[in-house]
């Protein structure tokens, strides 16, 4: 990991959403190991605590939002922006970022910090999609997606993973061990999680490609992957939770 030199200057955390979403560095968190990396030195399973857009200016305050105050990363990128876990395409990809390596991640965040996987861990995904045509999101620009999946088999150090769901098109994907706690969080606001299977209700069996709120109504949405084959994009209350994944 390339280490960026730093000047420190104060941080004063003015106010933070008490929605569940906002969560502190996990207990046991070495603090005395927080680096300051370019957004593309950030690798699977490192503990992001931050992104900054712009060189640090002590005569200039600058308001920093984002959706999370930790979360392991997952990084992929395109057009100059860096989704850091995995999904919103929001730091541009030149910026810094500010994170624990994963090497001193306390173990109990998201399970172990090791590309070592054994059958049954619970892995994720991430990788920019390229639309074919214009789609149910964002048209055709391409955007960052996740999926998960179950370790079935290890072999000579060559994985068969068996992924929920099917995207048509995967460029570059990089991937860690699944967070429980996002999981989780996704049922808590969705009542269900991307990768689980979903019921509709004439019947149908599915698995959740992508969940998000609407961009004017809030709603929450879902893309679905049918049976079949057939993928459609709704919103959630006319889906079921059938049979949960493992977490």
């Amino acid at each position: 990991m390339c280490v960026t030199d730093v000047t420190f200057y104060p941080l004063i955390v003015a106010d933070r959403p008490d929605n569940g979403i906002y969560e502190m560095p996990p207990a046991g968190t070495d603090m005395s190991q927080l680096r300051i990396v370019p957004n593309l030195d950030v690798r699977p399973g490192d503990l992001v605590l931050g992104a900054y857009d712009e060189t640090p200016n002590p005569a200039r305050l600058r308001w920093a939002m984002q959706s999370c105050a930790a979360f392991p990363a997952l990084p992929v990128s395109t057009g100059g922006y860096t989704a850091l876990e995995g999904e919103s395409l929001v730091w541009p990809s030149n910026g810094l970022a500010l994170v624990i390596p994963r090497e001193h991640v306390p173990a109990g965040v998201y399970g172990r910090h090791t590309a070592e996987y054994r059958p049954g861990d619970r892995v994720v995904r991430s990788f920019i999609h390229m639309p074919e045509d214009s789609d149910h999101r964002h048209g055709n620009e391409p955007r960052a997606v996740i999926q998960r999946g179950t370790v079935t088999a290890v072999e000579d150090g060559a994985l068969t993973i068996a992924w929920a769901g099917r995207w048509p098109l995967v460029a570059d994907p990089v991937m860690r061990l699944a967070a429980p706690d996002e999981i989780e969080r996704e049922r808590g606001v969705y009542g269900f999680a991307v990768g689980d299977t979903v019921q509709s209700e004439y019947g149908a069996a599915g698995v959740v490609l992508e969940l998000w709120l609407h961009w004017y109504s809030g709603a929450p949405m879902a893309f679905v992957h049918w049976d079949g084959d057939q993928r459609t994009a709704q919103m959630t209350f006319g889906l079921s939770h059938d049979v949960p994944a493992a977490a």
